[in-house]
Order: structure tokens, then C-alpha cells, then sequence
């Protein structure tokens, strides 16, 4: 059997080709930005990050501020880092439970700050408080009543992410666009449970490619339809993730459900 990137005209062949392929732009759902005190990131402001994204053909880069789901910036200040860069940013409003007053203050101007917030982002695990606290209930409740994304960092068995505690969540909230992080990795299954019994659960790549036949399992649990693409940028590369997902077996077309077809239907007139 031909190798899927020698097979002709294929968007694997013409990835390793050139690069970028033009007519299947990429819209990464999982990003932040910034630097930190114990690795070192190539790009990590927000030049050196476009700069890469527009080599390989990112239309939308979707982050949250390290800093800002630290507490240490406002989300105010990430809108100003989009503005620089209208046509690629957008930003998740980063929401950090131990900071109550910023949740309602920063939702309050939500629609102030559109197009550039999509919607919320969640980091359970490193704030050490589940989804399902009542610390998060506001925010919660904002993106189900407005039927926004929330993009929840997601690991398998953690008491504060995991398959278990995901599944509550998007039960209590079912109109609330559920985006689970690194598909809760491990737990697979809760994963695939979590999609098909809502429709508004979307699995979200971030870390998934270097798991050999992860992808095609993920796309025969759930659908190329459920799943979005994503990287952690600046913590991991565009191209080695887009690479996966072009190296997967599995179609062309399911491949452009998941690089950019599903964001595209999320981000409606703002594509």
C-alpha cells in the first residue's frame, strides 16, 4: 500500500510537499501565550507566534494567557494583545476560581470584547478545584445560558477533570459548548461517552497525535464531526500536530472536519 504521504494530491502529500496546504486553512482551539520560569519556548510572544502560524496556514489561533489564568493579568489586557492581530487571534476568557470578583467583572464585558473572546477556558486540574464546585457556577451558567464554548483542560482520573466529573458537568450544563482538552486523555471511553450523549461535546486534540492510531479510534468512537484540533501552542508545534492529524488513516474530508470544517461551524460569521 502507497504511503498516505505519497499518495497523489492527497493533503498529507501536499503538506509534506510545501509545508501548508492553501485550501485547508487550520483553526487551532488550543492555545496560550506567554513564557515560563521552568522551560524554555522558541515563540512565545505574540509576533513570534503569528509569525509561525501564518507560515503554516493557521486562520484562527484560539488561546488563553498563562498569565491570566494565573491571576497575574487581567483579561482585559489579552483583548489588547488580539487587536494587534485581528485577522488570526481570538482569546478564551481565562477563568480562575480563587478569583471570584474577576469572574463577574470580566464576563460583565464579555460582549465588549467580542469578536476577539470566543469563550471561556477552564484549568481545573492546576487551580486544584473540580469543574463541578460551585466556584465555577457562574461562569458555568454564563455559557450555558449564552450556548458559548468553554474550553476545559481534561486528564483521565483526575479528581478535578477527569472522565467522572467531565461527564457531570456536561449533564448540568448542556447547552454550554463543552471543549474537552486532550480528549480526557486516558479515560477514552468517558471521552466518547461525554460526545455522544450531548451535542454540544466536542473532544479537542491538544496532545493526542503522538498516540499511535489515537485518532482513528477517537474518529470511529465519535465522528470526525465532534472533534476539534489543537496544540497548546507555544507548548507544542503546529506542524508536528497538524502532521498527525494529516499522517491519520483516515479521509481527506474527515481530516478537513477536524482542522478547520467544525471550528468553522462554531465560529459562524466570524471565520
Amino acid at each position: 500500500m502507497t504511503p498516505i504521504w505519497q499518495q497523489s494530491n492527497s493533503l498529507a502529500a501536499r503538506f509534506w510537499e510545501n509545508g501548508i496546504v492553501e485550501d485547508c486553512p487550520v483553526y487551532d482551539m488550543h492555545a496560550h501565550m506567554g513564557y515560563h520560569d521552568s522551560i524554555y519556548f522558541k515563540r512565545c510572544s505574540p509576533e513570534a507566534m503569528v509569525a509561525h502560524l501564518r507560515r503554516i496556514g493557521v486562520r484562527r489561533l484560539v488561546f488563553s494567557h498563562d498569565m491570566a489564568l494565573a491571576g497575574i493579568m487581567r483579561n482585559a489586557e489579552i483583548v489588547e494583545i488580539c487587536k494587534q492581530f485581528p485577522d488570526i487571534l481570538r482569546m478564551y476568557v481565562s477563568i480562575n476560581p480563587h478569583f471570584q470578583e474577576n469572574i463577574k467583572e470580566d464576563l460583565a464585558m464579555f460582549d465588549k470584547w467580542q469578536p476577539y473572546a470566543i469563550g471561556l477556558k477552564f484549568l481545573a486540574d492546576y487551580h486544584k478545584v473540580p469543574v463541578t464546585d460551585k466556584a465555577y457556577e457562574y461562569a458555568w451558567k454564563f455559557a450555558d445560558e449564552r450556548g458559548i464554548p468553554v474550553l476545559n483542560h481534561t486528564w483521565g482520573t483526575s479528581p478535578f477533570n477527569g472522565g467522572k466529573v467531565m461527564y457531570e458537568a456536561t449533564r448540568k450544563y448542556p447547552n454550554a459548548k463543552t471543549f474537552l482538552g486532550h480528549c480526557i486523555f486516558g479515560e477514552w471511553d468517558y471521552a466518547a461517552r461525554c460526545v455522544n450523549e450531548s451535542s454540544n461535546v466536542y473532544l479537542e486534540l491538544t496532545a493526542v497525535p503522538g498516540e499511535r492510531n489515537r485518532i482513528e479510534q477517537l474518529v470511529s468512537a465519535v465522528g470526525s464531526k465532534k472533534i476539534l484540533f489543537g496544540t497548546d501552542l507555544p507548548w507544542f508545534d503546529e506542524y508536528q500536530a497538524v502532521g498527525g492529524v494529516l499522517a491519520a488513516k483516515i479521509s481527506d474530508e474527515e481530516k478537513r472536519d477536524i482542522l478547520y470544517r467544525n471550528a468553522q461551524e462554531i465560529f459562524g460569521n466570524d471565520r
